[in-house]
């Protein structure tokens, strides 16, 4: 237990500096790219310090993996170098029982990457564009009274209820659709609202409409047979909401892994939801790659000889990149249906878990 503890701490510390050197520098690029921007638009000061601090849990997912790595390797190289890995060894430890603090690592950031790739990550991305369009907004609402949004020219349909939305206009901020056409089937007729502005209530979950009108077909032909404008009307029979209305404007990696399930299920097998199930399997596979790095990073680290110990720092990168660009391509053939999603999110870590066990099973 006593080794244990000492080579978790000793992976720990290495592995807290990295994260934060790595995550410092990230922090001033982009505070050198858009603190002038918020500036410029007379941006709060707290909205300032929420936007940057939001972007951390926006970086970590792609830095704790690689941060890992690198730590455990000279984590690695520290005991190799110190002869304490010897020592160990001649002791009679096995190879696993020397890297059970290591396991237990990998446990702990894969149930942390799930968090944040699946909650927490989006999340926060979300938030921090809800505030640079609260900005940008502002900022063009002093200069001009036209109904501006970041979001435009939407187009969602609903297959479960053959409801079909055009949206102009989206605001985020105030949740406000600008420029709506919304169609409904309802029983024989087909009925269609065209609005000035939407605007939906999260308390009942349904949408106002103003200033409009509703047109009432009885056929297939589309050509109204009634036209009833009205200043208010509540839409009472519609399942849309903002997540699914926005679900698909934005890129599956923004949307958190309820948002992704909402979505397939809502849209089943049509051909734009496969970057975003990709997405969903990429999610729930994500964490392996943790114990992937500590196959690999194992045998490499120990498997040479003290002169050789920079060759297996290098050998053990070399595969980690290889693993990354395995799973990067795999990734675009399922987003790309090329091959099915799930075989393409599990393919890479059952070739790499392969491979590192193969390794692991050496230096046993």
């Amino acid at each position: 237990m006593q080794i244990d503890l000492y080579i978790f701490r000793e992976w720990l510390k290495i592995f807290v500096l990295a994260v934060g050197a790595i995550l410092g520098l990230l922090l001033l690029s982009e505070i050198y790219n858009e603190l002038p921007r918020f500036l410029d638009r007379d941006a709060p000061l707290d909205q300032l310090l929420t936007f940057f601090l939001l972007l951390i849990p926006g970086y970590l997912p792609s830095l704790l993996p690689i941060c890992f790595l690198l730590s455990l390797l000279f984590s690695l190289a520290s005991l190799h170098r110190n002869g304490e890995i010897v020592a160990i060894r001649s002791a009679g430890i096995s190879l696993f029982r020397l890297s059970r603090a290591y396991w237990l690592a990998a446990a702990l950031l894969a149930a942390g990457l799930l968090w944040l790739n699946g909650s927490l990550a989006p999340s926060s991305f979300e938030r921090t564009r809800l505030i640079k369009e609260q900005v940008k907004e502002n900022d063009m609402a002093r200069e001009s009274k036209v109904i501006r949004g970041t979001t435009q020219n939407l187009a969602v349909t609903l297959p479960e209820k053959d409801e079909l939305w055009f949206v102009e206009v989206y605001r985020r901020s105030s949740e406000e659709a600008f420029g709506v056409s919304i169609t409904l089937p309802e029983g024989d007729t087909q009925t269609r609202y065209e609005a000035a502005r939407a605007t939906f209530d999260r308390e009942s979950g349904n949408w106002t409409l103003t200033q409009g009108l509703q047109m009432v077909s009885v056929d297939s032909s589309g050509i109204p047979q009634s036209l009833q404008p009205f200043d208010t009307l509540t839409l009472e029979n519609s399942a849309m909401n903002p997540a699914v209305l926005l679900g698909l404007s934005q890129r599956p990696k923004d949307l958190s892994i309820n948002q992704l399930r909402s979505l397939i299920s809502r849209f089943g097998e049509s051909p734009k939801i496969e970057p975003y199930r990709a997405r969903y399997y990429g999610i729930l596979a994500s964490p392996f790659q943790f114990f992937v790095v500590v196959l690999i990073a194992l045998p490499c680290a120990l498997g040479s000889g003290r002169s050789r110990a920079s060759g297996g720092f290098f050998r053990a990168v070399w595969f980690y990149l290889g693993f990354f660009a395995i799973t990067t391509l795999f990734s675009l053939a399922g987003q790309r249906d090329l091959l099915p999603t799930l075989l393409a999110a599990w393919t890479p870590f059952a070739i790499a878990t392969l491979a590192g066990v193969w390794m692991y099973r050496r230096n046993a």
